[in-house]
Formats: C-alpha cells, structure tokens, sequence
C-alpha cells in the first residue's frame, strides 16, 4: 500500500503542469544618481511576477519599496522622510537561459525631503539581471534604474536586489 501510494503522488508530481509564472520577493540597497538631493542612500524590498511566453521574452511587473537613509545630511529627531514605491511593468528579454535585460514603465509615489506631501508620477526603469542555480532558479540578483520628473528635473536611482524566487 505504502508502494502504492509513493507512484500515485510521483506520478501525480510529474504530471503537474509547469507555470509559466514565477514570483520573486527580497531586499534591495538603492543609490540616488540624479537629483535626489540628501535623499542619496536607501534600503527596501522588492517583489515580482513574470510570466515567461517564449524562451526568450516574459512580461514582468515589479514594485518595491524604497526608504532614503539620508547618508549626507544629518536629521535629526527622526526627521528623514524619503521613500519611493515605484510600480513598473515592461518586457524582459533573455539573452542567455539565465541572464535578462528588462525595460519597464509604470508609476512612482515618492516623497523626498523637501516635499511637503508625496507625489505620484510617470516612471521608468531598465534592470538587468540573473537567476542562479541555472537548474532551479531559485535565487535572482539584479540592478536596476528607476527615474521620475519632479518640478520639471529628472530625478533617478540605482537599486542592487537579491530575491528569492517561488515558482
């Protein structure tokens, strides 16, 4: 019976239909490179969904959660109050089986520190990345650029991110 029931659940396991879906949650460390003023250091999370159509292309969404540290400017009693939650969605090509490059656009709300309330505009981002082991793509290490306009100035960020992929 045991026996029995061993080939029924790895018979059931290998008939299970692969997702084209996969899912990715981490942290991230984030550097502001235009026009980000104090707001230049910042630490945060990411997640994302991609669903792979062709060996070659997938269509992702991404958002993340970014607070700016600050690392020029001293505030004090806890004054700091940057942050960024861009949402982008954009294609994402697969040079190699495990290496990509992605263009994305979508939406940011962000308050930096001489905002008196958070804004929400047009934002866009590029990342390049990989996924490793090569046979289980459990892990994704990527760097990506978000930018948005603000009182006419581009502003912008670089992120470094380590997630965890869920299949």
């Amino acid at each position: 019976m045991i026996v029995l029931g061993c080939f029924l659940c790895t018979g059931i396991a290998s008939a299970q239909h692969h997702s084209s879906w996969s899912f990715r949650l981490g942290a991230s460390v984030s550097f502001g490179i235009h026009n980000m003023n104090a707001n230049t250091v910042g630490i945060g999370g990411i997640a994302g969904a991609e669903n792979r159509f062709h060996k070659l292309f997938a269509l992702e969404a991404e958002g993340s959660y970014t607070y700016f540290t600050g690392d020029k400017t001293l505030f004090e009693n806890a004054r700091n109050k940057a942050y960024a939650i861009p949402l982008l969605a954009g294609l994402k090509t697969y040079l190699l089986p495990q290496v990509y490059l992605s263009l994305r656009t979508g939406a940011a709300m962000f308050l930096l520190n001489e905002m008196p309330e958070a804004q929400v505009r047009l934002a866009y981002g590029a990342a390049a990345g990989f996924n490793l082991p090569a046979k289980i793509n459990r892990i994704n290490t990527q760097i990506g650029y978000t930018g948005f306009t603000y009182n006419g100035i581009h502003r912008g960020y670089t992120t470094l991110a380590m997630a965890i992929i869920i299949n």
